[in-house]
This record gives C-alpha cells, sequence and structure tokens, in this order.
C-alpha cells in the first residue's frame, strides 16, 4: 500500500534557501573585508615606506656610526 502525505515537500527549496543566504553573506563579508583593506590603505602605505627607510638607511647609518 502507498503511503500518502499531506506534508509539502518543502527540503529543496529549504536547501536553495540556505545556498542563497550562505552566498548573501559571503558576499556581505567580502564587501566588508574590501572595506577594511580600502579604509586603511593609507596608512598602511606611511607605515611600509617608514618601515623600509628605516631598513635601508637608518639602520646602516647606525651601524657605520659605532664602527660595524
Amino acid at each position: 500500500m502507498v503511503r500518502f502525505s499531506n506534508k509539502p515537500n518543502t527540503r529543496g527549496i529549504r536547501n536553495a534557501s540556505n545556498n542563497v543566504e550562505y552566498r548573501a553573506k559571503l558576499l556581505g563579508r567580502e564587501g566588508r573585508l574590501f572595506a577594511g583593506v580600502i579604509s586603511t590603505r593609507f596608512s598602511g602605505m606611511a607605515i611600509g615606506i617608514g618601515l623600509a627607510l628605516a631598513l635601508a638607511v637608518v639602520i646602516p647609518y647606525l651601524a657605520k656610526l659605532c664602527g660595524l
């Protein structure tokens, strides 16, 4: 005997909605990450240039001053 159910089969709809929700969260996360990277762009470049100058100019000058 075949049993009939009056409950709708919503597994496919649920899986699709979960997939859409997951992708929307990924897009939002990527957008927030990109905004954070863009907002710290200038300060990051300034810190990088400062470190490069310290490593390329100041440290060898101090070593030469100390006689190393």
